[in-house]
């Protein structure tokens, strides 16, 4: 039930997204490479590396330890530029973190659950079905409402609020799943899991704070694209693996989004922030 709710989360915040970005938007990002560049690489190898390090330093169990990999492990998570339009951030950035970050991600939680002793990705069919769900389901909405928005601007706007309002609603909804599914388990996760997670999780939201990470609005789209990641990926990487990891991925999102929504929201009621 929860990864069909985040799989069509995933395609309605990534259509609304594509409804309100623009070619020009991602023309303009030539002249910030260095902004994406940092944000991939803060998402690609500081952060799965900062999880492997505290998972280390806090003995986990393996099932737990694994769980905690892959979402810290997956990055691009749909929602990230959700809460980047409520956060006021610069919606071309955390767009284009989206489009490279999504078959990013499906090459870095393999090869980072590898580097810790874990096996993954099926092998064969199932492999492949895997890695081009996880393509299609962020791709096609975003090129989608972008072609939309640059050859019927007007449909485009009702499609996006139709999108944008199915992704709100799913969004509050999984937040209350997670609280009502998570919340009685975390003991399961163990607290020192428990306490990992919130490190990461506060350890993404801060990026909004680095100067050498663009503008404000740039910092604020960088924070909730990190801060959310890709639970659809980290859950379907672990469906072959223990109900612990699963649960250990149910908690990650209970206290992602029970941190980065709030945050989003804080920073909405600032004054808008002009794009780089």
């Amino acid at each position: 039930m929860s990864t069909a709710a985040v799989a069509i989360l995933l395609v309605a915040s990534m259509l609304a997204v594509g409804t309100a970005a623009t070619v020009d938007d991602f023309r303009g990002l030539a002249r910030r490479r260095r902004v994406v560049v940092s944000a991939v690489a803060v998402n690609v190898i500081v952060l799965p590396g900062l999880a492997v390090m505290l998972v280390s330093m806090a003995h986990l169990r393996a099932e737990v330890a694994l769980g905690l990999l892959l979402a810290a492990a997956a990055p691009g998570g749909g929602t990230g530029a959700l809460l980047t339009l409520h956060a006021r951030g610069d919606l071309a950035v955390s767009a284009a973190l989206q489009v490279v970050l999504a078959p990013v991600g499906l090459l870095a939680v393999p090869v980072w659950a590898a580097a810790a002793g874990y096996t993954v990705i099926p092998s064969g069919v199932a492999g492949l079905l895997l890695v081009g769900g996880g393509l299609f389901g962020q791709i096609v909405p975003l090129a989608g409402g972008m072609w939309l928005r640059r050859s019927r601007p007007d449909r485009a706007a009702r499609v996006h609020r139709a999108a944008r309002r199915v992704a709100d609603v799913l969004l509050a909804g999984l937040v209350l799943y997670f609280v009502i599914t998570g919340v009685g388990r975390l003991p399961e996760v163990g607290w020192a899991g428990v306490a990992v997670i919130a490190v990461l999780v506060a350890a993404s939201l801060t990026t909004v704070t680095l100067p050498w990470l663009g503008s404000p609005a740039e910092r604020r789209a960088v924070a909730m694209t990190t801060g959310v990641r890709n639970l659809t990926l980290g859950l379907f990487f672990a469906a072959a693996a223990s109900p612990t990891v699963v649960l250990t991925l149910l908690a990650y999102g209970l206290l992602m989004y029970g941190m980065c929504v709030p945050a989003a929201w804080a920073l909405a009621r600032t004054a808008p922030v002009p794009a780089g």
